[in-house]
């Protein structure tokens, strides 16, 4: 009976060191956009790989280099296909146009899959979608200075460039555009920096509209996602 239990034991702190050592590497290769060491890998095909962790799924898009991730329960169809526009438009599978500015806001960084795009069936839930996007995409920001206990941070705006796609850049050389940023207790605040000094702080956190709508994109899966809906 002892030698059971002892055995029992082994197991138990070997899967919890496994356990650790599983939710560490998805923190890190999450952190910093790249693939997870302790994880099978496998390729679907020529612009597609999907790494089995633990207790997750992460996909690799070869075609816009963004890391993806996600359940067990999610297909595999998460990268994006070469979509064809008429008149500047996309029709999905349920017949629902949206434009190629639209389209690459949803799936440029990953916030939506292709899957995910082909089920909307209605223009409400191509413009719920489009808020959950733009506003979350815009919360991200590049430290440019450090002031006293502020970051002097360049919010990323959505813009087309030169070949005629839409894409998320950081304008530094626009100083109107920058903000201070505060950080308590995973809270961020910004305020307008003049050059000189920082304005008024708010919050950043989501509306209503986004509250209700992020869970139908793979944000769900981010860490803490709930705290830009909190008071």
């Amino acid at each position: 009976m002892k030698k059971v239990l002892k055995i029992i034991l082994i197991l138990v702190v070997i899967f919890i060191i496994l356990a650790a050592g599983s939710y560490i590497d998805y923190y890190v290769a999450k952190t910093k956009n790249t693939n997870p060491k302790m994880a099978i890998k496998k390729e679907i095909n020529s612009d597609l790989i999907v790494y089995n962790g633990m207790f997750y799924k992460m996909w690799y898009c070869k075609v816009n280099k963004v890391y993806t991730i996600g359940s067990y329960g999610d297909k595999d169809a998460i990268c994006n296909k070469n979509y064809e526009y008429t008149d500047g438009y996309y029709t999905n599978a349920s017949g629902i146009k949206i434009s190629k500015k639209d389209l690459q806001l949803l799936t440029n960084t990953g916030i939506y899959t292709g899957e995910m795009i082909e089920n909307m069936s209605s223009d409400t839930q191509v413009e719920n979608a489009i808020h959950v996007a733009e506003d979350y995409e815009s919360t991200k920001y590049k430290t440019v200075n450090q002031i006293d206990d502020y970051k002097i941070v360049v919010f990323q705006k959505f813009k087309e460039d030169s070949n005629g796609n839409y894409k998320w850049i950081y304008d530094e050389n626009d100083t109107s555009k920058y903000y201070c940023l505060s950080k308590n207790k995973n809270i961020l605040s910004k305020a307008k920096y003049d050059g000189v000094e920082c304005g008024e702080f708010e919050q950043i956190k989501m509306d209503d509209k986004w509250c209700e709508n992020y869970k139908n994109s793979t944000l769900v899966y981010e860490d803490d996602i709930e705290k830009l809906c909190e008071e």
